[in-house]
């Protein structure tokens, strides 16, 4: 559970990643592993060549994907018109195992919320990836009323604050779980 730390073995990126450390010498460590490394864009995705993770989401894929306990599935960092208005909010599609995965994740971005360190309120959805697909999908992403003038730079600033805050968070959200 999250409230015990990263559950993933290995390399954040899997076995896609077979650098050696320079920090242990090893090929499967996740002492190296960071969310800037340049190749996690790549190796996060389920097809890099023609999607790689966007730069201004990778820190969250990353912090999501390093719990062990998300699988995520799809993600955008968000894009304006050109005019600069929000055209697309950033977002994460992601699976979990469990409910209660959904439910510290939850828990974790609205603590975030209560103590100010976002300026959009987020929320987990439940929708689906493709028709086909009987996975039940989640989606993380801000809560937009229409004409809301929030800014994508302010979207950006709230997913990389969840994704740096995201480990410790979700160990205490998962730690407060426990002690209920």
């Amino acid at each position: 559970m999250a409230a015990e730390g990263p559950v993933l073995n290995g390399r954040i990126c899997g076995e896609v990643c077979s650098k050696t450390c320079g920090v242990c010498g090893s090929t499967a460590c996740q002492c190296a592993c960071s969310p800037t490394c340049r190749d996690a864009p790549y190796a996060l995705s389920s097809d890099p060549d023609a999607y790689p993770i966007e730069p201004g989401i990778a820190g969250l894929v990353y912090a999501m994907t390093r719990s062990g306990l998300f699988e995520t599935c799809w993600s955008c960092e968000g894009h304006p018109h050109q005019d600069g208005s929000l055209w697309k909010a950033p977002t994460v599609w992601f699976y979990c195992e469990a409910m209660v995965h959904a439910r510290l994740l939850a828990d974790s971005i609205t603590r975030l919320s209560l103590d100010g360190c976002l300026t959009a309120t987020w929320q987990i959805a439940i929708t689906y990836s493709d028709p086909d697909n009987p996975r039940t999908t989640f989606a993380l992403a801000p809560v937009l009323s229409h004409g809301e003038r929030t800014s994508l730079t302010e979207l950006q600033r709230d997913i990389a604050e969840i994704g740096f805050a995201l480990p410790a968070r979700l160990a205490a959200a998962g730690k407060a779980l426990l002690q209920a």
